[in-house]
C-alpha cells in the first residue's frame, strides 16, 4: 500500500506513540501534518487497525497539552470516525464532570456577566440602535436622546420612562437562505447581497478542536486549524496573506492564531485576532452538529451543518467561503441562534466596529471593522438612557445600577457589569476614558444592569449562586471598578498565579480570606484554604463575604504595608487549568506547595497604586435607576423591591470593606 508523505508520517508517529509509551513520548517532537487528503480515509482506517484508539488518545492528550507544535498525531481526528467519537464522548464526560460540580453548589455555579470592552460593545450597540431607526449617528451621538425620556425621581430610584429610543425591539436574524458578498476595496470592503447557493460539497468533517490552553477535545470553545498553502495560494485580508485558517467552532474564522471566545462582542471583534465571522455565538458541537472544511479550484469553504446553540439549543447551518482572490461571501441556509454577531475585521483596531445592516448594506466602502448584531430579545441602549438620566442629574455618581421589571437580553451572567473609565494607576487596569459617551464627562467609573428585577429574590440576603448572595453578586459587581486585574513579578518571570476566570477575578487556587479564621473568601472568588500539615489543603469558608486585604489596598482603601503575605497555591499544571476558572467551593482539598507573593512584586509589575490610600477616595456616590416601558408605570412593590437592595447594599459596602469606605445612594444632595 502506498501511503502520502502525512499518512507516512501518521503511521510513524503512532508507532513510536505505542512502542515508546506516554512518559517518553511526552518529549518526542513531531513534525507537524502540513496536508492530508480526503481520499486518504480507507488508508487511514487501515493503519489505525490493531491499534488502541483509547491509548492513542491518553498519548495524544498528554503531548499536546500546551504544545503547538505536535498538531500530528491528531490529524487522524479529521479522518478516522472512530477516533472522533472518542474525542466526542470525551469532551461530553468532560462537560458532564462540570455540570455536576456545578450542581454541587447551592445555587449554581456563580455566573459573572463582567465585560472588560463593555463599554466599546454598548456604544457599539447604541450606533447600531441608531442605525436601524434610520437617524443620523451623529444627532444620537451628541444629544440625550431623539425625542424626551421622561425621567422621575421617587424616592431614591429613579425612573426613566422609554420614548422608544431605550428600549430596542429584538432584531432577529433577516438572512436565512440569503447570501452577502464582501469584495475587497482598498484598506477595505464593498458589501452587497449575493446570488451564491449553499454548497452541499462539504468536504471532509474537522474531527478535533483545541480549547483555549492547547489541549484538546474541547467541542464547545475550540478551534482547528487547516493549512491553505499547500492547497493553493495565500489567502489575501486587509493587505496580509495568511497561509492558516483556524477555524473555530463558535462560528468564525482567525488568523494568526486560533480563538475560543464565545462571548459575540463588536469591541472583541475590533480589538482582537483578524476574523471573519458569519456567525459569532457560542456555539457547541459537543452533542450534535458538525463542522467541515473543503477546497474547490478557486475557493475554500468551511460549512457549520446544524450546529447547536450552546445555551438555547437552536441549530444553524452556514458557511463561509473564502475565494483567491480575497472575496468573501457568508451563505445562511438556516440560523436559529439566540443572538449573535456577524462581521470582518483587521484585527488589533483602534477604531470601533461600524455597525451595518447586512441585508441592505451600504454601497460605500467600509475600512476597518464592521458588523451587525442579531438577538431574539429586547435590549437595552445604555449610553441613551445613561444620558436620559443625566438630562436630570449631575455628573456627581461612581455607580449606577440599572434595573427593568421586563425581560430583556442583559448578556451572559447573573448581572452584567462594565467599566467606562479608569483614571487609577497600579491596579493592573488601562487608563481610558468613555463616560463622555454615557452623559458623564467626568466621574461615571461603572455600570452595573441587574436585568429584570423579578429576577432577583425579594430579600438581598438570599443565597443565590454558588456561596454569593444577591447582595454579594451586587458588591462583586462594583468590585470590577478596581479588582482583580493585577500580575506580579517573581522567580524572574511575571506571574499571573493571582488570577483566575477571565482574568479578572482571583484564582481558584488564592487564599483570599476575608478574615482571620477564613469563614469568608473574597467577594472577587478565590478561596479560604486551610493547610492540613499532610501536603493537602482544603477550602473552608461558608461564604464569600466581604473584601480581603489585597482587596482594599487596590481599592484605595489600605496602605501597602497593611497587607501582608498574598498567599497561593502551586499545584499541578492540568489541575491548575482545570481550576483556575471555578468559583469559591467549600469542602474542596488537594494537594499543593503554600507560596506567596507580596504588594512589593504587584506594584513591580503593575507600578505602585496611583493615588495612594492616603488621597483616594473614600466615600462613592451611587444611583439606582429603572427603566420602563413605555406607556408603563412601576408598581410600588417593585420600587420597594429596589429601595430595599439600595438601602442593604449601602449597609452591606460600609461593613464589607471593613468600615473604610461608604456609599452614597441619594439622587440630589
Amino acid at each position: 500500500m502506498q501511503l502520502s508523505g502525512c499518512a507516512t508520517e501518521l503511521f510513524a508517529a503512532m508507532n513510536v506513540l505505542n512502542k515508546a509509551g506516554c512518559d517518553t513520548a511526552r518529549g518526542l517532537h513531531i513534525m507537524r501534518v502540513s496536508a492530508w487528503q480526503q481520499d486518504e480515509t480507507e488508508n487511514m482506517n487501515k493503519l489505525f487497525n490493531g491499534i488502541d484508539p483509547a491509548r492513542f488518545l491518553a498519548c495524544a492528550r498528554r503531548l499536546f497539552n500546551r504544545r503547538a507544535g505536535l498538531a500530528l498525531a491528531l490529524a487522524a481526528f479529521a479522518l478516522a470516525p472512530s477516533l472522533g467519537r472518542i474525542s466526542a464522548d470525551a469532551a461530553r464526560r468532560d462537560k458532564l464532570k462540570t455540570e455536576k460540580r456545578a450542581a454541587r453548589l447551592p445555587g449554581g455555579q456563580f455566573d459573572c456577566g463582567y465585560d472588560p470592552r463593555g463599554a466599546e460593545d454598548e456604544l457599539s450597540k447604541h450606533r447600531l440602535n441608531a442605525l436601524r431607526l434610520n437617524k443620523r449617528v451623529a444627532a444620537l451621538m451628541t444629544t440625550a436622546s431623539l425625542s424626551a425620556p421622561k425621567v422621575e425621581d421617587i424616592g431614591g430610584t429613579s425612573i426613566i420612562e422609554d420614548d422608544g429610543t431605550i428600549i430596542l425591539p429584538p432584531s432577529k436574524f433577516d438572512l436565512n437562505n440569503n447570501a452577502v458578498i464582501f469584495t475587497p476595496d482598498g484598506n477595505g470592503f464593498r458589501v452587497a447581497p449575493a446570488d451564491i447557493a449553499f454548497n452541499r460539497n462539504y468536504g471532509f468533517r474537522l474531527g478535533f478542536f483545541f480549547g483555549a490552553d492547547g489541549e484538546l477535545g474541547n467541542y464547545d470553545n475550540g478551534y482547528h486549524d487547516i493549512d491553505i498553502a499547500v492547497r493553493g495560494p495565500l489567502f489575501p485580508f486587509y493587505g496580509a496573506q495568511y497561509d492558516t485558517l483556524y477555524i473555530g467552532t463558535n462560528g468564525y474564522i482567525t488568523f494568526g492564531r486560533g480563538d475560543t471566545n464565545g462571548r459575540a462582542s463588536p469591541a472583541a471583534l475590533a480589538t482582537g485576532l483578524p476574523r471573519i465571522a458569519p456567525l459569532w455565538t457560542d456555539l457547541s458541537v459537543s452533542e450534535a452538529g458538525n463542522i467541515y472544511y473543503t477546497r474547490l479550484s478557486d475557493r475554500h469553504i468551511v460549512t457549520w451543518d446544524k450546529v447547536p446553540d450552546a445555551v438555547y439549543g437552536g441549530k444553524n447551518t452556514f458557511q463561509a467561503v473564502l475565494y483567491d482572490d480575497g472575496r468573501i461571501a457568508f451563505v445562511y441556509k438556516k440560523i436559529k441562534a439566540h443572538s449573535a454577531v456577524a462581521g470582518i475585521s483587521p484585527g488589533n483596531s483602534d477604531a470601533d466596529a461600524q455597525p451595518v445592516d447586512l441585508s441592505e448594506p451600504t454601497e460605500q466602502t467600509i475600512s476597518g471593522p464592521f458588523f451587525e448584531a442579531f438577538s431574539k430579545e429586547k435590549l437595552l441602549d445604555v449610553p441613551a438612557l445613561m444620558r436620559a438620566f443625566y438630562s436630570a442629574h449631575d455628573d456627581a455618581f461612581d455607580f449606577a445600577y440599572i434595573w427593568a421589571d421586563f425581560d430583556y437580553d442583559n448578556g451572559l451572567g447573573v448581572a452584567h457589569s462594565f467599566n467606562v473609565r479608569n483614571n487609577i494607576q497600579g491596579i493592573g487596569l488601562r487608563i481610558f476614558d468613555r463616560g463622555s459617551v454615557y452623559g458623564s464627562p467626568a466621574r461615571l467609573a461603572t455600570i452595573i444592569t441587574m436585568g429584570n428585577q423579578r429576577s432577583w429574590p425579594a430579600d438581598p440576603q438570599t443565597v443565590t449562586a454558588g456561596l454569593f448572595t444577591a447582595l454579594a453578586i451586587m458588591c462583586h459587581e462594583l468590585g470590577h471598578r478596581w479588582l482583580a486585574y493585577v500580575l506580579f513579578d517573581a522567580e524572574h518571570d511575571i506571574k499571573d498565579d493571582l488570577l483566575g476566570r477571565d482574568f479578572s477575578h482571583w484564582s481558584f487556587l488564592a487564599d483570599t480570606r476575608a478574615n482571620s479564621e477564613g469563614s469568608f473568601s473574597s467577594l472577587m472568588e478565590g478561596n479560604a484554604w486551610r493547610d492540613n500539615k499532610n501536603g493537602s489543603f482544603t477550602t473552608i469558608e461558608t461564604s464569600a463575604n466581604f473584601f480581603s486585604p489585597l482587596d482594599q489596598y487596590l481599592m484605595g482603601l489600605r496602605a501597602a504595608d497593611e497587607v501582608g503575605e498574598i498567599k497561593y497555591l502551586a499545584t499541578d499544571p492540568q489541575a491548575k487549568q482545570i481550576l483556575h476558572d471555578k468559583s469559591p467551593l467549600s469542602g474542596f482539598s488537594l494537594n499543593a506547595i503554600a507560596k506567596t507573593a507580596n504588594v512589593s512584586q504587584i506594584a513591580a509589575r503593575c507600578g505602585q497604586r496611583v493615588p495612594d490610600a492616603a488621597s483616594a477616595p473614600k466615600e462613592f456616590r451611587v444611583a439606582f435607576i429603572l427603566v420602563t416601558e413605555q406607556g408603563a408605570r412601576a408598581s410600588n412593590a417593585t420600587l420597594e423591591k429596589i429601595e430595599n437592595y439600595r438601602d442593604s447594599l449601602v449597609r452591606y459596602f460600609r461593613v464589607a470593606t471593613d468600615r473604610r469606605a461608604s456609599l452614597d445612594a441619594s439622587l440630589n444632595k
